[in-house]
Parts: structure tokens; sequence; C-alpha cells
């Protein structure tokens, strides 16, 4: 039995909403982020699980590229919607903070990971490899950051905007180290000091040129759509604006969730902001599951030797650690708050998207085998599966301050209604 690739799409893609839905829910009444159920249902469904079983000569679940392109489309729009809820006007109040937390976030990583994993027998072992295996500890993935704070209602908090402009600005600056690494992985000699400096400041300025582009004028664009009278051309519109920001940031060497993001924050200084985000959240509950499906089904545990689970955990203790310091003392002192700090780096740790890039790039062009594939995309799993966890743990304290100065401002609220009364 053979199925068409797109029916085989169609089909793969209802039974991964499906599951991933009722882990979520699972999740949630464990108290623990829904998004934590959306990638075990990758993990199980995978192709190195339950997705291998044979059904008629089919396998259960294929990952074919239709439903990768339905992942790429969940992370676009993931980015997109927490690009509605920063605006370019807070990214400015939070710029220099976040600059210093995205930049301090990717050079720690990527020193501390490459000395350390260069300088210990647990494989890679070698120069090209300790490259690829730092630069995949760069990039943080903000789809689970921005997805696990708006389930605790803390987009706007100080720390989750700190979070999300950095982990932006992690991302850019991830795919600058990826661009120079490859150069030295495929060129064999190591750039010089104006050539680095070259594609840093080149990448930044096509950064920021986008981003002021799409905010300029595509706000602008999209609130003038308001003067046609058919139906859902607002909505078109911002779809059209998310996704044609994506496309450009892809053509000048960036990452598209870099233009989705940017597009975003565009609408988000418009003045049909609200019917956007009502209309875009309820698109993103198809597609942003499996994102995150896809993500867990990338983990082939069984390609671990014994060797390699160790190095694994060394890249993890790494991944772990070089977040909290990297970002975390740096949120720390300038927000002069260790609470902040804290969870500002461990809002962080998570890796995804770009890491998993590297990685990627690493296995297809021969730099690493399928052992040290493994241990990257064990490492971005993992940390995606804890940072959520964690994350709510440490937002737990702030819920219960919350609750605490709720009832007391009720009380007071009550009394001063007795006083008055009487």
């Amino acid at each position: 039995m053979h199925f068409d690739p797109i029916l085989r799409a169609i089909i793969d893609i209802s039974i991964l909403i499906a599951f991933a839905k009722i882990l979520a829910g699972l999740m949630s009444r464990f108290d623990l982020p829904e998004v934590l159920g959306e990638l075990f249902a990758g993990i199980i469904l995978g192709p190195f699980a339950l997705g291998s079983l044979q059904i008629g000569g089919e396998p259960l679940l294929a990952f074919n590229e239709h439903v990768l392109a339905f992942g790429e489309i969940g992370a676009i729009l993931i980015l997109f919607v927490a690009g509605l809820e920063v605006g370019f006007g807070q990214f400015r109040a939070l710029g220099a903070q976040s600059f210093v937390i995205g930049v301090s976030g990717v050079i720690v990583p990527f020193l501390l990971g490459f000395y350390l994993v260069l300088n210990t027998p647990l494989p890679p072992t070698d120069l090209p490899g300790s490259l690829i295996v730092a630069a995949a500890l760069t990039a943080t993935s903000i789809a689970i950051t921005m997805r696990t704070l708006e389930e605790l209602g803390a987009l706007n908090s100080t720390e989750g905007k700190l979070m999300i402009n950095a982990a932006v600005i992690d991302d850019v600056l991830g795919l600058i180290v990826l661009s120079i690494v490859s150069s030295i992985i495929i060129t064999g000699t190591t750039p010089s000091l104006r050539e680095t400096l070259w594609v840093l400041v080149r990448t930044l300025g096509l950064w920021i040129l986008l981003m002021v582009c799409v905010v300029s004028i595509g706000s602008r664009a999209v609130y003038y759509t308001r003067r046609w009278y058919a139906r859902g051309t607002i909505e078109i519109a911002a779809t059209a604006l998310c996704f044609g920001s994506a496309a450009l940031a892809a053509v000048i060497g960036l990452h598209p969730i870099v233009g989705a993001f940017s597009a975003g924050m565009a609408i988000a200084e418009s003045k049909v902001l609200a019917r956007v985000r009502d209309y875009i959240g309820k698109v993103s509950l198809i597609f942003s599951p499996i994102f995150f499906a896809v993500i867990g089904a990338r983990l082939n545990i069984w390609a671990l030797s014994p060797m390699s689970f160790y190095g694994m955990l060394l890249i993890l203790a790494i991944a772990i650690g070089s977040k909290l310091i990297g970002c975390g003392i740096p949120a720390a002192i300038m927000t002069r708050s260790r609470k902040i700090g804290a969870r500002v780096g461990i809002g962080m740790i998570s890796r995804g998207e770009v890491g998993l890039i590297v990685a990627g790039i690493g296995l297809t062009t021969g730099i690493i085998g399928q052992d040290v594939y493994a241990q990257i995309v064990a490492m971005a799993i993992i940390t995606t599966v804890i940072a959520p966890i964690l994350l709510k743990r440490s937002f737990g304290n702030k819920k219960n301050e919350a609750t605490g100065n709720d009832k007391n401002q009720s009380v007071v609220v009550n009394l001063n209604r007795t006083e008055g009364g009487a």
C-alpha cells in the first residue's frame, strides 16, 4: 500500500496534532507547560520510536517534506506572535540591555563549549566537530521561551521582554557564528579579524534595516487595508506581511523567523493589533504543535554510544551553565534583581531552531557523524524540556505574591467600603 505524499502528510499532520493536544492536556493537568506534551508527541511518534512501526508496508508516521514544511510555518507563526507582544517601542526601550544579554549569551556558550569539548576525550575530539558543537550551543529557542511566557501570562513582564528581545539578538548572532564557522570548515582557514567584523556588521545592518523597513511600512500597509470592505482583508494583509517578511529575511541571508518577528513588531504598532492577535492565535493552534512535534521527532537516542552519552551530558551541562552565566548574570546586574537575572538565565537555556540547523549542516557535510548529531539534538530536546519547567517554577513565587497582593488590595477595598458605609 502506497500513499500519495500529500495525502500521507495530511494523515500524519492530523495524527500529530491530535496526539500533541492530548499530551498537552495531560501536561496541563500535572501543572506542566503544554509545550512539553507537543514535544513528547514528536518523540513518541517519531521515526526512531513508534513512528517506525510498519502498517501495510508503510511507517506509522512519515515525516516527509510536506510535514516539515508545516513545521517551518509553525516556527514562523510562533515568532510572529512573539513580535505582536513586543512592539518596536518596547524593543527600543530594552534594546541596550537586551543587546548586552544577547551578545554575552552567544560569546560565553561558544568559548566555553569550544574549549571544554575540544579538551576532553569525549567525542567530538577534532577541531571541526568542536566548532560545530560550540556554534550549536550559542542560539536560544525563542519559540520555546515565548510559548512558555505566554502560558505563564508573563510576556509583558520585564524579564519576559528581556528574554524575547535578547533571544532574537541571540539567534541573529548565532547565524553570524554559523557563517564564520562554516567558512573556517569549508576553506580550512580562519578568517581575519577584519573579515569577521565585516560579517558581523553586515548581518546586524541587514537585520536592523529589515526591521525598520517592515515596522515603518508594514504597519501602515496593514492598517490601510481596513478601508477595503471584503471580509478578512486585514487578516490576509497581516499574514502576507508575516510570510513576506520571512521570505525577505531568507533572501538577504537571515533566518526566516527573524523576518516574522519583525512583522509582528510592525503589527504591534498598528491599531488593528487586537484583531490580528485574535486571528493569528487561532491559526497558531494548528501549526505550532507540528513545529514542536517535529523538533521532538529528530531525537535518535539509539545513536548514542556509551562515550557519546557522556559527551552529551558534558554538552548539556555546558548548555545550561553557559546561559545561566552568560545571560543571567548580565540581566541581574543591569536590572539590579537576582530574581529577574535567574529567570532570564533560565528562559534562555532552551536550544532549538538555529542549534538544530547547525547540527543538520554538520551532519550533511560529513563534519560530524550520527553520534555527535544525536548529542546535539538530545541536548536541544532536553534543554527544551527542562527550561519551561524551571521557568514555570521560577515564576511560581511571583504568582503567589501577585495573588497575595490582590487579596490585600481586596481587604483594603472592603475596609474602605465598610468605613464609608459607617
